[in-house]
């Protein structure tokens, strides 16, 4: 096995944990799907209320909440790309976080304000 140059820059993140980290935010992101399912369905109510037929704002609403899956499964395979191709560790942790930034942030302001 060859030895790696002394002037070589080390990883920030070692393989193994960005490995971990990815499983670990891929597990939390299935999880919230359970949440998601829900509030996705209630979305759907803000067509409901009485605007313009030209309001873009209830259409983005829904649009921003069901696009939450298809993002996060992309943000996860590029992340993966990132770590497994590239070695890449510390950009694939980056890229796989992020999808969770809105919901996690969304959970804490429901749980401070109950």
């Amino acid at each position: 096995m060859a030895e790696p140059e002394p002037d070589a820059p080390r990883p920030m993140i070692g393989r193994n944990a960005a490995r971990a980290w990815l499983v670990g935010t891929q597990v939390t992101m299935a999880v919230l799907l359970i949440f998601w399912l829900p509030l996705a369905g209630l979305s759907i109510m803000a067509f409901d209320a009485p605007q313009t037929p030209d309001d873009p704002w209830p259409l983005l609403f829904v649009g921003s909440i069901w696009s939450w899956p298809p993002v996060a499964f992309v943000f996860s395979l590029v992340a993966w790309l990132l770590c497994w191709r590239y070695g890449r560790n510390s950009l694939a942790v980056l890229i796989t976080t992020l999808p969770l930034v809105f919901p996690l942030a969304f959970g804490l302001v429901v749980l401070l304000r109950s």
